[in-house]
């Protein structure tokens, strides 16, 4: 029990240090969307730290795999560098014994990361939606009962330039207005109108512009043609046009990926029995489903693939370990996302894209375990000479 809590100590630190690495590396990689909220909704602990937990914690079931494979490999790595691991055999205790506090761990993660998939990425994604609607809302009546000025020209209005000569005391009727995109921008489409009027508010989320009786002007700079639209009416609708500069169009109360698991089984039974159904859209669905739970799994190959590159032999080069884990994380990606396009093409079933994956990884780092146990430190586990069916070919021609 000894060398089990021992092991335990040392892999636990190393994994919330790695934990922690990955999130700040999330954190650096999410900077230029975190700029855009700041800029849209101004510089504030608020603003900065809630959408940074929200943008963080989907990526949680991801980061905990890998962040076990680098805890696990750097603990047996002292040991193999300290010369504790060859006192372990000389002791007794082979490599499978030691593979039992890592698996006891890899179990919690993987529960932990099957909670965090199922809840805390689509809560993640929901309050982040919810936060900048929220403050659009705010934003935006700000920036209508406030911002725009008679007569004045107003800079970044929902991403153009606007103008209206005479606005109303009660701001809802404007004359002679323009909108046009900002300066460098690749539209090149004016629209001038002699009324307009703003109806509906912020709070109840119908916020809309009116434009009547007005024009859109169009203009191709490498042809140097253009052309002319005359309209009746144009409506804007100035939530939506705020939130699409920060926030994919398609997200919002019916984007799936933020549905918890009783929302998503329920959109799932609706896709199949709708009429006629999106089969494209089942399949999306069906295998967020099922990766949220499988995706965990990986926890146990990346555990057993990590003790397998952490013990070395001292005299061999010391970055191959970090190397072969990296390695093992771009390989790992690839296979699922190729089961995940094989499902898209509806070639294999969406349960089948969501765990096969994590099966056939699992099963590899089991042999690769299963080699480094019974082999020196030395000797590598793949060399054909050491295959377990080469050996006992081997012996069979000898005898």
């Amino acid at each position: 029990m000894i060398l089990f809590f021992y092991i335990l100590r040392e892999v636990l630190p190393q994994f919330f240090s790695s934990l922690l690495i990955l999130a700040s590396v999330l954190i650096i990689s999410q900077l230029a969307r975190l700029t855009e909220l700041l800029v849209a909704f101004g510089v504030s602990l608020e603003n900065f730290f809630l959408p940074l937990v929200y943008i963080v914690l989907p990526f949680i079931p991801f980061n905990i795999p890998i962040a076990f494979l680098f805890a696990v490999m750097l603990a047996f790595g002292r040991f193999s560098a300290d010369g504790e691991y060859a006192g372990l055999l000389a002791c007794g205790y082979p490599l499978r014994r030691a593979a039992v506090p890592v698996a006891l761990l890899a179990v919690v993660f993987c529960v932990s990361g099957v909670v965090a998939g199922a809840y805390l990425e689509p809560w993640g994604r929901r309050e982040l939606v919810r936060f900048i609607f929220d403050k659009t809302k705010n934003e935006v009546d700000n920036m209508v009962r406030v911002k725009i000025q008679p007569g004045v020209f107003t800079d970044n209005f929902l991403g153009y330039t606007f103008y209206a000569e005479g606005i109303s005391t009660d701001r809802t009727r404007m004359t002679n207005i323009m909108l046009a995109p900002p300066a460098g921008s690749r539209q090149a489409f004016t629209i001038l109108a002699p009324r307009g009027s703003i109806t509906g508010t912020a709070d109840t989320g119908d916020l809309k512009m009116s434009l009547e009786g007005g024009e859109g002007f169009s203009q191709s700079g490498e042809k140097l043609s253009g052309s002319v639209l005359k309209f009746r009416r144009a409506e804007f609708d100035l939530l939506r046009l705020f939130r699409e500069q920060l926030i994919d169009a398609a997200v919002g109360d019916e984007d799936y990926r933020s549905f918890a698991p009783a929302d998503l089984t329920a959109y799932i039974a609706k896709l199949r029995n709708a009429e006629p159904r999106d089969d494209a859209q089942l399949v999306r669905a069906r295998y967020l489903f099922h990766n949220r739970i499988a995706s965990p799994f990986s926890v146990f190959f990346f555990g057993m693939f990590g003790m397998v590159i952490g013990v070395v032999d001292p005299r061999a080069q010391k970055n191959r370990a970090y190397v072969n884990g990296i390695a093992a994380i771009i390989v790992g990606y690839v296979f699922m996302m190729g089961f995940k396009w094989f499902a898209d093409r509806g070639w294999i079933d969406a349960i089948l894209a969501a765990w096969m994956p994590h099966v056939i990884t699992f099963c590899a780092g089991a042999f690769l375990l299963y080699q480094k146990d019974r082999l020196p430190p030395s000797e590598p586990v793949l060399q054909r000479s050491n295959l377990p069916w080469n050996l006992k070919f081997n012996s069979g021609t000898r005898d």
